[in-house]
């Protein structure tokens, strides 16, 4: 079980790292597009589904990785968890109160290009520590 866990964290750390550095830079990037992508889906009644399925994957990833941070106990993975946790819970309170979270994208268009580089630069960030935490999870795993 042992072995499987720190298999689990290897892939998961590098899938999403890889995932958050590239989207991030991706955001970097394409700034201006990604501000008009915001005010466009702003006038839907409904968030954009493809928000609602990363949250439902990142969710039933996390899950076992909630668990298998047990196996051996790990305090690293346990609170990566519990903060995957709060990410999803706090994007899911965004999608949920939709109609006021479209309402603040519109009011805040003049700040937006800011705040899209803000959080690609975040986004760079955690998967450079991501890339990190597996660097530790490996060296930790490794036959002495």
């Amino acid at each position: 079980m042992e072995n499987f866990s720190a298999q689990w964290f290897t892939a998961y750390y590098i899938s999403l790292g890889a995932l958050l550095l590239s989207y991030g830079g991706y955001l970097l990037l394409k700034t201006d597009a990604i501000k008009d992508y915001l005010l466009n889906v702003s006038e839907n009644n409904s968030p954009p589904p493809v928000w609602r399925k990363v949250l439902k994957y990142l969710l039933l990833f996390t899950i076992p990785g909630f668990i298998l941070s047990f196996f051996p106990f790990s305090w690293i993975e346990l609170l990566f968890m519990i903060w995957s946790f709060f990410i999803i819970f706090m994007a899911g309170q965004l999608l949920v109160m939709w109609p006021q979270t479209s309402k603040a994208i519109v009011e805040s268009a003049n700040e937006l290009s800011k705040k899209i580089r803000y959080v690609a630069a975040n986004m760079i960030t955690i998967g450079l520590i991501l890339f990190m935490l597996c660097y530790l999870l490996i060296e930790r795993n490794q036959p002495a």
